[in-house]
């Protein structure tokens, strides 16, 4: 009989074993084919579950229409073609199912891992497939009957879930940024099948630079995993990570080629170093602009199908989720904690009125008493000179308490201008002239470390006028002051400093209190004690610090550090400001 009559129908796959020549094969013409093999071809076409059958010593293929779609780039050549060159590229995997199968022995594997190379690379797949011995009219073993079902789609489809699940879990307890990216890069780490490595960088707005926070696959500090990119949409390199196009097209960016571009690279979980990353713009705010990329590698053993980007386009909305909560919940802390020290300041401040407040008022009711019942003449006039100095005492009490609130309240608001110090100097040399006369003091300045910074000119002004008041109030009585004004660079920072050779400050009994309001550390002079509190509160309202070292007897030294942001712009002109 034709083949046309023993093979009847089986789509696609019927026709081509109806047509294909056989007497070019192993196998030979039709008319000589057992009984046992016809039957089986006839059961596995008449089939629409993927089916194949291997007949004879080299295991000749026969499949229908369903195994074609799996063979895919193995169709239609495979058909009627011994195995082994086919399936080469997994032989020995192949070998251990098919010896207990030949042996009479049925076998059965429910989603497991295959290697087959079906698109020009070797594949990772998942199958759920059943090897079956047929036997020939001598009942021996002439072929295996193998039914399959592909489950890559499943398999990966949980495996990813079960990433984006620990994704969440991992993050959910994230209350700073930082941790976030960890707990982030953490999860990924669970799946390098499908993420052999990834970056996390993040990007300050108006930075030059994105910066590395968290990494795993690669060694941090190597061009592959530099702790620095340029994030600017004028970047363009052929070399290294393009992150300035991911912010520049706000969206996905795929990097081809990583050996050609890098150079050697590290394998993964499989053989193969993967061949190519995507660049994911993370959205961690209310701005539509990224604000962190995240470099993922790609498998070398997947292909980067519909399937894996949208597991993507999910990591990346997760990992943006997670660190846009990090941040709120790390500015909602922030916040509260400066109301919580906004409310003991208020608190603090309160009870120093209540208490600075309450003797002036005290002894201007004792006085007026006596006022009243004292006689007119020499005693009432000398009453009413201590009444006056009351009043003085009182008005520049609560002078000082309306400047510490100014400064607590406005002094962060005031506009930043780029100034030159000489100029500031200046201002405040011609406020103490009179002071210094008569005190027969010097006072001195040296600019030409840092001549000028961009900071508020009163906030300036204010600093240096008060540091240099305290150097004249509180000299040496045994030596004229001497005072002197200096500033310079130290790192990214401006340093302004103001010596004198005063009576000196015991540290080790009086730092703790030293900035504290209200605070006089002599009965000498005049003055309430708010001076140094606040230039503290100006100082770190800018970002600064105030520190001061001091030897009793010797003298003092004032040392204001101006943050970064302090130096001149360079671009900025300069300000001169008369008067």
């Amino acid at each position: 009989m034709s083949p046309q009559e023993l093979f009847k129908g089986g789509g696609e796959m019927g026709e081509r074993i109806r047509t294909l020549d056989w007497t070019q094969t192993q196998l030979g013409a039709v008319d000589t084919w057992p009984q046992s093999l016809i039957t089986a071809v006839n059961i596995m076409l008449g089939s629409r579950f993927p089916m194949m059958v291997h007949w004879g010593p080299d295991l000749v293929h026969f499949y229908n229409d369903g195994y074609a779609t799996i063979l895919q780039g193995k169709h239609p050549g495979a058909l009627g073609q011994p195995a082994e060159p086919w399936w080469r590229e997994m032989w020995p995997f192949l070998l251990g199912i098919f010896g207990p199968v030949l042996a009479g022995e049925t076998t059965y594997f429910e989603n497991g891992l295959v290697l087959p190379n079906r698109q020009g690379f070797v594949e990772e797949a998942y199958f759920t497939f059943s090897h079956s011995p047929i036997y020939d009219e001598a009942n021996r073993v002439g072929g295996i009957f193998v039914t399959a079902l592909e489950t890559t789609v499943t398999v990966l489809q949980q495996r990813r879930l079960a990433l984006l699940s620990n994704l969440m879990a991992q993050t959910a307890t994230s209350v700073l940024p930082a941790e976030a990216a960890q707990h982030i890069i953490a999860a990924l780490a669970t799946n390098p099948d499908d993420i052999p490595f990834a970056l996390l960088y993040a990007h300050e707005p108006l930075a030059p630079h994105a910066q590395l926070r968290a990494w795993f696959g690669l060694p941090a500090g190597e061009p592959t995993a530099p702790a620095t990119l340029l994030a600017s949409p004028t970047a363009q390199s052929s070399a290294g990570w393009p992150l300035a196009e991911v912010f520049r097209s706000n969206g996905p960016v795929l990097v081809e080629s990583l050996a050609e571009r890098f150079g050697s690279w590290p394998a993964g979980a499989w053989p193969e170093p993967p061949t190519r990353a995507l660049l994911l713009p993370l959205l961690t705010g209310a701005s539509i602009d990224p604000t962190a990329v995240l470099i993922v590698g790609l498998s070398a053993r997947r292909p980067l199908d519909e399937a894996y980007q949208t597991f993507f386009t999910l990591v990346a909305d997760y990992a943006g989720r997670a660190l846009a909560r990090a941040t709120t919940l790390y500015e909602a802390q922030r916040m509260n904690q400066a109301l919580r020290e906004a409310n003991t300041s208020l608190d603090s401040f309160v009870h120093i009125v209540a208490h600075d407040l309450k003797g002036p008022v005290t002894n201007l009711q004792g006085l007026l008493e006596v006022h009243r019942e004292e006689p007119s003449g020499t005693s009432r006039t000398y009453l009413m000179s201590l009444v006056e100095k009351e009043v003085q005492h009182l008005t520049g009490t609560i002078h000082g308490l309306l400047q510490v609130l100014y400064a607590q309240h406005n002094g962060a608001a005031a506009v930043p201008e780029t100034v030159l110090l000489d100029d500031v100097f200046a201002t405040v040399q011609a406020e103490v002239a009179d002071l210094l006369f008569q005190q027969h003091g010097h006072l001195s300045a040296d600019f030409s470390g840092a001549p000028t910074v961009y900071q508020p000119r009163i906030y300036l002004e204010s600093i240096l006028k008060n540091l240099v008041s305290n150097a004249l109030k509180y000299r040496s009585p045994e030596r004229a002051p001497i005072i002197e004004v200096r500033s310079y660079r130290q790192g990214g920072d401006v340093l302004l400093t103001v010596a004198d050779n005063g009576r000196g400050i015991d540290l080790v009994r009086d730092r703790e209190r030293l900035f504290q309001p209200f605070t006089r550390l002599t009965t000498e002079g005049e003055g309430a004690g708010l001076g140094l509190h606040m230039i503290q509160v100006l100082v770190q309202q800018r970002g600064g610090m105030l520190d001061v070292a001091s030897t009793p007897g010797v003298g003092t030294i004032f040392t204001v550090i101006l943050p970064a942001a302090a130096l001149a712009r360079v671009d900025a002109p300069v300000n001169v400001i008369d008067g």
